[in-house]
């Protein structure tokens, strides 16, 4: 079953808005096993809007949309699925009344705009809105649903939750799930790993893709099936495979984050680490202190022209912690004709000490960004006894 995701608002193209309500439903939709093969974004404008849904339905088995159903002049959604359709509007008259003594009992007085959020096309099931006031909709329309939920975050989630996806499932006839099995890896660029695995791109189900996050690439295994344990039958091979041509540069899976596995190391050996850095200017130790529940011992932010060893051991000591991780100040170079930071990292354990230099592209905060990254991963590496394992 195909379902479109189609987000309505002008301040979603402009950036005013993050288009947060298309990636959930999206989500939701794999959770459930239904193919999203588009998703639209349109303005406030009847005309584009009416065509977006008449495109999408000649695409896909149903269509959801999100935003412009409130109040206003420029909430066309439900005009727009009229007009798409070939229908009339219709009042919940009921409602309405209800819509128009809760507001009277707040501010003493109503405008009749507000009455809109009581109306949906003829023929469609309004949808209840536990978390506000607009009214959604569900319309069959010659064997499509189209369904419209507001912008707002938690009364789009509450409507979806409660009213479309129950409908969805009784139409699909059958229960199937899309499941994903996602590898964190770090050391190498996406062209590299996607060299290592390009036959393995040829598969469909499971297919693989690569998603880019700082310095770290992913590998998403993706599997579609009856059921969710079908569906991790099928991710299995090809997941050992990976992880068979990866090694270590695979570091953690799905939800995990470098921090978790930070953690899990300095626990398993008691340790704690303390930071001295210069060139990221307190990132990497502020990504420690929040992401870390225990074993952060504390950080520094320097001016300071000393060595990366330097710094690491001067952290150490000052913090009484087992690991100092020093960073020291970016040195800026030309890297073929480019702007480029070269920055030091050293780590001293009560195992061993290492340095190394790393070089990023550009200055200032990109370069820091980058680095604070770096700095983790190395950080990592250390404590796993790994440190130079990875060029």
């Amino acid at each position: 079953m195909i379902v479109e995701v189609i987000a309505v608002g002008t301040e979603l193209l402009i950036g005013q808005i993050v288009n947060t309500n298309g990636s959930t439903i999206g989500a939701r939709l794999a959770d459930e096993g239904f193919d999203a093969h588009h998703q639209v974004t349109v303005g406030d404008n009847l005309d584009r809007l009416t065509e977006a849904i008449t495109t999408a339905l000649g695409r896909a088995d149903a269509v959801i949309l999100t935003g412009g159903i409130g109040p206003t002049q420029d909430d066309l959604t439900r005009e727009a699925i009229c007009a798409a359709t070939g229908r009339a509007m219709t009042r919940d008259e009921e409602y309405a009344e209800q819509i128009r003594q809760r507001i009277l009992a707040r501010r003493g007085s109503v405008a009749e705009s507000v009455m809109r959020m009581a109306e949906y096309p003829d023929g469609a099931d309004p949808l209840p809105n536990s978390q506000g006031v607009a009214l959604g909709v569900a319309l069959n329309h010659e064997g499509k649903w189209i369904f419209a939920v507001p912008g707002v975050p938690r009364e789009m989630r509450a409507i979806l939750e409660e009213e479309i996806m129950p409908r969805l499932r009784e139409t699909a006839g059958r229960p199937t799930a899309i499941k994903s099995r996602v590898l964190h890896t770090w050391g190498r660029g996406e062209s590299q790993i996607a060299e290592i695995l390009d036959d393995l791109y040829q598969s469909t189900n499971p297919s693989i893709a690569f998603l880019i996050h700082d310095m770290e690439v992913r590998v998403r295994i993706t599997a579609k099936a009856d059921d969710e344990a079908a569906a991790a039958a099928l991710i299995g091979p090809m997941e050992a495979d990976v992880r068979n041509r990866l090694g270590d540069l695979v570091f953690a899976t799905d939800s995990e984050t470098v921090l978790d596995v930070i953690g899990a190391r300095l626990a398993e050996r008691g340790w704690s680490v303390g930071v001295f850095e210069v060139a990221t200017a307190g990132q990497v130790g502020s990504r420690l202190a929040t992401g870390l529940t225990d074993g952060f011992a504390g950080s520094t932010i320097l001016v300071d022209s000393a060595s990366a060893a330097e710094l690491a051991a001067r952290a150490r000591s000052a913090f009484g912690s087992d690991v100092g991780l020093g960073v020291a100040a970016a040195e800026v170079v030309d890297d073929s004709g480019r702007q480029a930071s070269l920055i030091t990292f050293a780590v001293t354990t009560p195992l061993d000490s290492k340095e190394r230099p790393m070089r990023f592209f550009g200055a200032g905060e990109h370069a820091r960004s980058y680095a604070t990254g770096a700095g983790l991963h190395l950080l990592r590496l250390a404590i796993s006894e790994r440190w130079l394992d990875i060029p």
